[in-house]
């Protein structure tokens, strides 16, 4: 990649996709044919233009370059510099001391000076030809957990799931295991997990504050919207739970939300960012009323056939190379406890490593104090940190064993006694449902409340 140089990009529209140029690279965004010739010639542009810039985009962060794009800008721009905004606070947590906000913010900010646009504005007339069916939902698809529940209650409410995982160029490890999975998936459901190689991917930076993983989710998001017109869904669903909506003050004053992009607003947001180009299917969150440990338990106990699929770990380390869920990073952590708490066996997910040794007590937020967990922004929110108390005291309760719930009786066993009840209403609780429509709502709380009732 050039550096304090410009870079010129291109995209143009093949018979089954769109192709980036980045200078003389090119990078395919590539849909099965039959999902391709459904999605509307009207959009193509609109939606070529889109996915084009959100790929793009950050590499006017680095190394002081200048990005000429050979086509007007994009209608989906302010989402991206709205979404791009709010998540900068991801960068800042996982990365300590060495940047801050306000440092971000300009950058950003002075980066609209080094963006040019060429080309004539097109006015196309949009028509609504989105033919929708009631009984069919596109899922973005990771096996975590999320995800999984997911797909399991659309298949309850009578909706016919089409899920989706993404493999990023950058994610071998997570690639591999999730390969397996979905075959195993197959073998005993019949259902396919529809695998689209994200090749623009490589333009992810992994130095220089990690730009352009900033907006994943959101080029997701984009990505998905072929899909929807090819198989006529009604909805897409993301798996964002209520802990997405959580914020914090940072040590700036600026209020943050560590996953900005998982939020309620955002999602409601992304719903108004596909309508520009056609897309009238509905955005929601089957898991938006429930908290990470409640999703873990109706996940296990209603669909347990499902949840032995669940694969939440990073999947970052070389530890994960051969072992599904590496030990060695938060996510694991997080998991392994709710799974003592509720009684679950990580065995049976395939679970190697015993995470309550004193060796993995940086990992777990519950523990951190003013050390970070360093692999997730989340995690040093106070959200994060109760949650984890509640899963150490019920874990406590269960006669759990280790090194960890040594130091949990030592340090927090007082306050997780007291708080219990607390805790107990919050996480097993029924919450907010922005996202969700009426005919939804109401059968899904029925779910909620069997399953959660006698935890409060």
């Amino acid at each position: 990649m050039k550096q304090n140089g410009i870079i010129h990009i291109r995209r143009n529209i093949i018979h089954n996709g769109v192709e980036i140029q980045v200078d003389r690279k090119t990078y395919y965004l590539t849909y099965p044919a039959i999902i391709w010739r459904e999605f509307p010639e009207v959009y193509r542009q609109t939606f070529a233009d889109s996915v084009s810039y959100f790929f793009t985009r950050h590499l006017s962060f680095v190394d002081g370059n200048k990005l000429q794009y050979d086509f007007p800008p994009p209608v989906t721009e302010p989402f991206f510099l709205k979404g791009l905004l709010n998540s900068l606070p991801d960068t800042v947590l996982v990365e300590g001391n060495s940047t801050t906000m306000s440092s971000l913010m300009k950058k950003l900010y002075n980066s609209q000076f080094n963006t040019q646009f060429t080309g004539r504005p097109r006015f196309a007339r949009f028509k609504n030809v989105n033919r929708n069916s009631w009984t069919r939902a596109v899922i973005p698809f990771s096996f975590g957990k999320d995800s999984l529940l997911t797909f399991a209650l659309a298949q309850e409410l009578g909706i016919k799931p089409y899920p989706v995982f993404f493999r990023e160029p950058r994610s071998p490890y997570e690639n591999k295991h999730k390969s397996k999975l979905a075959q195993k998936f197959y073998n005993e459901f019949d259902i396919d997990i529809n695998i689209f190689p994200v090749a623009a991917g490589w333009l992810r930076q992994i130095e220089d504050l990690y730009w352009g993983w900033d907006l994943l989710l959101t080029q997701y998001t984009l990505l998905l919207i072929p899909f929807i017109f090819g198989i006529r869904s009604r909805y897409l669903f993301w798996g964002n739970e209520q802990s997405c909506n959580e914020t914090l003050i940072d040590p700036e004053g600026f209020i943050i939300n560590p996953v900005y992009e998982q939020s309620h607003d955002w999602l409601l947001l992304s719903n108004a960012m596909a309508k520009v180009m056609g897309c009238n299917a509905i955005m929601a969150s089957l898991v938006e009323p429930i908290h990470e440990i409640a999703i873990m338990k109706i996940l296990h106990f209603r669909f347990p056939e499902i949840a032995k699929f669940q694969m939440s770990c990073f999947a970052d380390e070389k530890e994960a190379k051969n072992r599904r869920w590496c030990g060695v990073c938060s996510k694991c952590a997080r998991m392994y406890i709710f799974m003592m708490a509720l009684g679950i066996n990580p065995q049976k997910v395939g679970f190697t490593e015993k995470m309550l040794s004193i060796r993995k007590k940086s990992l777990f937020a519950v523990f951190s104090g003013q050390n970070h967990v360093k692999d997730s922004a989340y995690d040093q929110s106070a959200a994060a940190r109760d949650e984890q108390l509640l899963a150490f005291r019920l874990a406590y309760r269960r006669n759990v064993k280790g090194e960890l719930m040594d130091e949990y009786k030592k340090l927090y066993q007082a306050e997780g006694k007291e708080r219990e009840e607390e805790l107990r209403q919050k996480y097993f609780g029924i919450h907010t449902t922005t996202t969700l429509t009426y005919e939804l709502k109401k059968p899904l709380l029925r779910i909620f409340e069997d399953e959660l009732r006698d935890l409060r």
